[in-house]
């Protein structure tokens, strides 16, 4: 319904406006679709490599961190797992001197002095021994007690934590305002006294690790609202990242989670994407607008123009103002298929204007000649197909085989009988399925005998097809084929399948063989003999059979039926041939 719709509103419509639709629906929305996809594919790619990037920064921004803190944390563990260490802070002195020269024995001579001196960050260890004195690495736990550090530090509730904030009372502009700890407790043995180790972590050394990385994007490491790093960030101790991320295209957030507090890491991007695939392929998209859209269209209107000016010309010749006498077209130009047909019109209307009548009347009576001499040579073809038996002799050759007990003898002659009946009876060319079986069967049953085991065969035909009338010897012929070309071309055993059966509102008869098989330009060769056969063509021609079935098929359909052939070399063939049923009569 649609369809004939469509093909009605298009019938109606100008040539300029169906060049339109064509070139719209045929050109520009394959092409915005093709395009877009393109686009996407290639912003995805954008995407993904720059947020690729984003986050490969960001991985190196937190390995750095993590390796600092990593670092400090084993430098800790091994001073305080130290028992000389331990013991030495935990001896009681009898005055400070005797202290001191403890002390410059130790750190001279212990392994502790290695560990301080292997770290660029100052070390700390805060104990509560009042025997000892305040030194370069030791001090009064009282002293600690009070400040900003001690006081965070017990509020995480930890034995070791990593401490991030701002010391106020700092110069703002001085960098030693952004505090950096490592804190441990010191308990690993029996210990006399309270023992706080602290790791001054160095943050301007950190910054510069950081400063090594990526320069083109703007970063920020903070602890909660604290700022720890920014690079391009505002010169301020805290920030609202919310306000951040929503004033930039492209984000990457990483969390480090070290000794009870949470560093994040952000990456931002500026840059659109969109902004930047244009102006890196500026030259390409300007290319394929032009011959995407502005070269079509010049030449669409060039062939549109083509093709409507000399259509016109054959609309206004055909509309002459001599009703009776047609007009010539003069000047034909181009040599396409609208040339072919002005000058196909200019012959018409010679021929038209030399024999108005009597043309006519000789081209009927020649026309029916020509049907009645294709009918003759019909029917003459008719008798060449299988003129192989003779019918009246097999009969007695039958009685004769009984009587001296070669029944597989006399079984083969009633086959061959069978089928010399049907070959030989005129007076209709056309059989029920069910003759057309039976005369298949029989054919089969002889060939058993030529080959032997190497043929075996099924027929298989439903009951509700016996009755539609066919041409006689039509199905045969494909059969016969089939033994021939495809059996006999091979040395092992193979089998021939004969099926009819209703398919929807078709009658589907097929012929498969399990032989030699064709190649596809044999396939195509063959189709395209049978869509165009005539007598003519069939006359000593290859597959004479097969292309005088095809005829005879089309004939008695007027040419309602198709073939269609499924082959592979080696493996076999079939074909399938459809009938509408609403073409076919039944006997009564």
């Amino acid at each position: 319904m649609i369809r004939k719709f469509l093909t009605k509103l298009l019938n109606n419509m100008k040539l300029h406006n169906k060049f339109l639709i064509m070139y719209v629906f045929c050109v520009i929305i394959p092409l915005i679709i093709t395009d877009a996809i393109v686009f996407l594919s290639i912003y995805e790619q954008e995407y993904n490599n720059r947020m690729y990037e984003l986050e490969n920064i960001a991985n190196k921004y937190v390995s750095t961190i993590e390796s600092t803190v990593v670092y400090n944390s084993r430098i800790a563990r091994a001073i305080c797992d130290n028992e000389e260490l331990n013991h030495f802070l935990d001896e009681k002195y009898e005055s400070k001197s005797a202290f001191f020269i403890k002390y410059y024995d130790f750190v001279s001579k212990s392994f502790f002095r290695t560990l301080i001196t292997a770290r660029s960050d100052q070390v700390a260890i805060y104990v509560d021994n009042p025997t000892i004195a305040d030194s370069m690495y030791f001090k009064h736990m009282y002293k600690a007690v009070d400040s900003d550090w001690y006081r965070r530090f017990k509020e995480t509730g930890r034995e070791e934590a990593l401490l991030v904030y701002y010391d106020d009372s700092i110069d703002p502009l001085n960098d030693r305002q952004q505090k950096f700890y490592y804190v441990k407790k010191m308990h690993l043995y029996d210990s006399k006294c309270d023992k706080l180790l602290r790791i001054d972590i160095n943050s301007s050394e950190i910054r510069s690790q950081l400063l090594r990385f990526s320069s083109k994007y703007l970063m920020y490491v903070c602890n909660g609202d604290y700022v720890v790093f920014a690079r391009f960030g505002e010169a301020v101790k805290n920030i609202n990242i919310e306000k951040v991320e929503k004033e930039h295209k492209l984000e990457v957030h990483k969390v480090y989670t070290a000794y009870g507090t949470d560093l994040d890491v952000y990456v931002f991007s500026d840059e659109l994407l969109i902004n930047s695939i244009i102006q890196s392929n500026l030259w390409i998209i300007l290319l394929l607008l032009f011959f995407t859209l502005v070269f079509p269209i010049l030449i669409m209107k060039m062939i549109e123009k083509s093709l409507a000016s000399r259509i016109k010309k054959l609309d206004t010749a055909f509309n002459g103002d001599q009703a009776d006498k047609f007009q010539p077209i003069a000047h034909i130009e181009g040599n396409d298929e609208i040339s072919t047909l002005m000058k196909n019109y200019n012959t018409i209307v010679s021929v038209n204007n030399e024999l108005i009548n009597s043309l006519y009347k000789d081209k009927l009576k020649e026309q029916e000649n020509d049907l009645s001499r294709k009918n003759a040579e019909l029917l003459a073809l008719q008798s060449q197909i299988n003129p192989h038996f003779m019918f009246n002799s097999l009969e007695s050759i039958r009685m004769h085989s009984i009587l001296k007990g070669e029944d597989e003898t006399a079984e083969m002659v009633e086959k061959l009988a069978v089928m010399t009946r049907q070959n030989v009876e005129w007076g209709n060319d056309l059989v029920t399925i069910k003759k057309e079986t039976e005369s298949i069967e029989a054919y089969l049953y002889l060939q058993s005998y030529r080959f032997g085991d190497r043929l075996s065969f099924t027929v298989d035909v439903n009951e509700d097809c016996e009755k539609y009338l066919l041409p006689k010897l039509t199905l045969v012929t494909f059969v016969e084929n089939a033994c021939v070309h495809g059996i006999e071309s091979k040395s092992s055993a193979g089998w021939i399948f004969v099926r009819v059966y209703k398919n929807a509102e078709h009658l589907c008869m097929e012929v498969e063989d399990t032989g030699g098989g064709m190649t596809e330009d044999e396939i195509r060769s063959l189709l395209n003999s049978i869509d165009a056969v005539s007598i003519d063509m069939i006359k000593g021609k290859k597959h004479v059979g097969i292309l005088n079935a095809c005829l005879r098929l089309k004939l008695h359909t007027d040419g309602d039926v198709s073939f269609n052939i499924d082959s592979e070399v080696g493996v076999g063939m079939c074909v399938l041939i459809k009938i509408p049923l609403s073409t076919l009569r039944e006997s009564t």
